[in-house]
């Protein structure tokens, strides 16, 4: 297992880094937690907060196990390679609370 931090491991000079709503769901959800299994294999689970953002999530992967935790503090992997490979395919997005 890995762990990779907020501001150490990753950056943000955007904001805020959250999951878009469209990597749990593709309804225009306002709230509530969903999942959605994409055509890359990743399954994502997540809380949708205010329609806009998913802050916690885990996500699984038939090849490369489990990535789970909150962009904005830190996430934990199975693998370094998981970890990679989900974030190639579902980056979190960069944006200012203050745009709500």
């Amino acid at each position: 297992m890995i762990k990779k931090e907020f501001g150490i491991d990753f950056h943000s000079s955007g904001g805020a880094l959250t999951l878009p709503v469209c990597a749990v769901t593709d309804t225009k959800a306002q709230h509530g937690t969903f999942t959605r299994t994409h055509s890359d294999d990743w399954t994502i689970t997540g809380e949708v907060k205010e329609g806009f953002y998913v802050n916690f999530f885990r996500a699984r992967h038939p090849k490369f196990g489990y990535v789970w935790g909150d962009f904005e503090s830190f996430v934990e992997a199975d693998s370094e390679e998981g970890f990679a490979d989900f974030w190639k395919q579902h980056e979190p997005e960069a944006w200012d609370y203050d745009d709500l």
